[in-house]
């Protein structure tokens, strides 16, 4: 079974050797590693073509862009030219344990799933690491399961079926930022069985960055903004407004966003926002209470939607008082902690 691993390339001059030896050190032999030049200005295509001149390593290509055109746009282009029956996504500020394709790949010897994902640990500038691992499990509802939190929304560390990507035409959305939102939301909602596997199988690199500032987290707001805009348009054209675990993910996701506001007592950037969050409610929560798709306890967190905004406003920042800040309650999905 052929795997294709595609690594866009940006501008990663610092940490594309180790990114390179751990694709060559993979015990997993039928590869083809597919390298997406997205024009940057350092050197590190340079690095690569050294390294693959100097080195043994799987069957290779090297595609260009005509300009720089992003994440998005360098992962589309490599899943097109891919000719593997799985496709995998290899950030190339990243890397992957020596038997990370071949752990993904031992699952689809008993059966075919549309996506094979495994563990994985962050890994920081001090050399620490912090690892986290999935339960093991066959998932045959993978819209539930990614609602209630049980696989992680980045694209990499996922074996994907190559036919069933194009097939659904689960590309990335290109020239926005948050672009793994969409993309894993729309997989969890066209995929039909998934697995999970106990092997910590991707190394995801976290650099150093400076605390988040209001001009930062306003930044932010409007690239989750953007990105529930499209996840709004894809339920609706895919008539998917009464599925229960939709409603929970997205609305969840969206309070989780503006509790982390008022948390963090940003509640300039809060009173500026609420009406954009306020506008992309797709489903009004009665009816979805009267539909049976909600409890209860979700109405009465949803109810502002359907109230007038200034009233609205008012009665979404009471209930995070009520319901978390006085209780001291956690918020799930928090985003800017």
């Amino acid at each position: 079974m052929k795997v294709s691993i595609i690594v866009p390339i940006y501008n990663v001059a610092s940490y594309m050797e180790a990114c390179l030896e751990s694709i060559a050190r993979q015990t997993y032999s039928d590869l083809e590693v597919i390298f997406v030049d997205d024009c940057g200005t350092d050197n590190s295509m340079t690095l690569i073509r050294k390294y693959l001149s100097n080195h043994s390593f799987p069957v290779h290509s090297i595609i260009t862009h005509e300009r720089n055109r992003g994440l998005s746009a360098a992962r589309n282009t490599g899943l097109k030219h891919a000719t593997g029956d799985y496709v995998f996504f290899l950030d190339s500020d990243d890397e992957i344990v020596d038997n990370s394709i071949e752990s993904l790949v031992e699952p689809l010897a008993k059966e075919q799933y549309d996506v094979v994902i495994g563990g994985y640990e962050e890994l920081y500038e001090n050399s620490e690491t912090k690892e986290f691992p999935l339960a093991v499990a066959r998932i045959a509802n993978p819209l539930k399961a990614y609602a209630d939190g049980t696989w992680y929304v980045m694209a990499w560390n996922k074996l994907c079926n190559r036919k069933f990507l194009l097939q659904n035409e689960l590309y990335f959305k290109e020239e926005v930022l948050h672009e793994d939102v969409i993309w894993s939301f729309q997989l969890a909602c066209k995929a039909s069985l998934m697995c999970a596997i106990k092997d910590i199988t991707y190394r995801y690199r976290i650099r150093s960055s400076s605390i988040m500032t209001s001009m930062s987290i306003e930044k932010d707001v409007n690239i989750y903004l953007r990105a529930f805009d499209e996840i709004r348009k894809f339920i609706i054209r895919q008539k998917m407004e009464y599925n229960a675990d939709v409603y929970r993910m997205v609305e969840g996701k969206k309070c989780g966003i503006l509790y982390s506001l008022l948390q963090k007592k940003e509640y300039a950037l809060y009173a500026k926002y609420y009406p954009e969050f306020y506008k992309q409610c797709y489903l009004s929560p009665i009816h979805a209470f009267k539909s049976k798709i909600i409890s209860l306890g979700y109405l009465l967190r949803d109810l502002h939607y359907c109230l007038p905004l200034p009233l609205a406003k008012f009665y979404k920042r009471f209930f995070y008082l009520m319901g978390y800040k006085w209780r001291g309650k956690r918020i799930e999905g928090t985003v800017w902690g």
